[in-house]
């Protein structure tokens, strides 16, 4: 059997602090063995994930360490020195995952970083580039990559349930007061990467087609006290010519069915992610012979991806793939925020890691 593969968890005040060691211990020969809190005060991790859908987690770094047997460090450096890893997952503030993700690189570690991995491609390219030379694995999280109901549906559009898709659109709601350092815009990127995210990459992936430009509005309608856009509306034309519509609801107050929405037209029908009776979703698959629905199988979207990392890590797996697409779908959401700030229609470039 091959030795256990020794993962740490850098930062305790994300929610991915939470949801990583949970997944990580699920993955067979995988274990989280320790947790750097960063020297943060209880209430300020307190604070940072006091939010509702994080209800079963525990909020304290003695919590966590109890919960899934971690160790806990106040620096970084401390684990690096005591804890024989192979890996770390970088779940600090936004502004600081740059920083981690070398330091741990340096230190000859594979690397995670989740959304928003980096607030620029270059940034990114920094990351890659360093990973490449320093022989390691980062890649940053792509989350509807290994979402079941995303998987499905992009699956369905390979097999040419519905033809070349002609037109989509992709909506996400949100509420952005949600306390902590998430509404500090000198630690976090804003919610273009924290939230947007998704729906930007979600929309790569079910297009079937490079995004050639980019036209957007978007504003700030509900939350005064905080400097960042919540309500916005961007349409992506592709290089194909396919043409995408992306919605970012973020001042919602009460649940609304619709502010999760996937459809793609295709030219010889169309599909949808639709809600059924228990909490369950289908892809529901429309053609002029009638119609059908697929049910969405159900996993673990944090083990698996995770999990593909783990197999890259172990030399199964294309990191240089996975790293393109990260950039891309950070390309989209820089060109998003230049649109909307400049009025105008922005066209992208090429981007694409060199290789070697």
């Amino acid at each position: 059997m091959p030795k256990e593969f020794r993962v740490g968890i850098v930062g305790a005040a994300s929610s991915y602090s939470l949801h990583y060691p949970e997944a990580l211990n699920k993955l067979p020969g995988v274990k989280a063995v320790g947790m750097a809190h960063l020297d943060r005060d209880p209430r300020y991790i307190r604070d940072s994930l006091n939010l509702w859908w994080l209800a079963k987690y525990p909020k304290t770094v003695e919590g966590m360490a109890d919960r899934w047997g971690l160790k806990v460090y106040e620096q970084a450096e401390e684990m690096y020195d005591d804890a024989n890893l192979d890996a770390v997952c970088i779940c600090t503030e936004d502004y600081l995952h740059l920083y981690h993700a070398k330091l741990a690189m340096e230190r000859g570690l594979h690397v995670f970083v989740p959304k928003p991995f980096a607030k620029s491609v270059e940034e990114a390219t920094e990351l890659f580039g360093m990973a490449k030379e320093k022989g390691v694995v980062a890649v940053g999280s792509l989350p509807h990559r290994h979402r079941a109901n995303s998987v499905l549906a992009s699956q369905l559009i390979d097999e040419g349930a519905i033809g070349r898709p002609i037109s989509g659109h992709f909506t996400i709601d949100h509420h952005i007061t949600l306390g902590g350092w998430k509404s500090d815009p000198s630690m976090a990127s804003g919610p273009e990467y924290e939230i947007g995210f998704y729906v930007f990459d979600q929309m790569r992936m079910m297009m079937k087609s490079d995004v050639a430009t980019v036209t957007a509005l978007a504003a700030n309608l509900d939350h005064r006290g905080i400097p960042f856009i919540d309500n916005a509306k961007c349409l992506v034309q592709c290089e194909n010519g396919a043409l995408a519509s992306i919605d970012l609801l973020l001042g919602m107050h009460q649940h609304f069915p619709g502010g999760r929405t996937l459809y793609v037209v295709g030219d010889e029908g169309a599909l949808a992610v639709e809600p059924v009776e228990g909490g369950k979703e289908v892809v529901a698959i429309y053609t002029p012979d009638g119609s059908k629905r697929v049910d969405v199988p159900s996993w673990n979207p944090f083990e698996r991806e995770l999990g593909a990392w783990m197999e890259i890590c172990r030399g199964d797996g294309n990191a240089a793939a996975w790293q393109e697409e990260d950039l891309k779908t950070l390309e989209l959401i820089s060109a998003f925020k230049q649109a909307h700030q400049c009025g105008g229609t922005v066209t992208l470039r090429c981007v694409q890691m060199v290789e070697g």
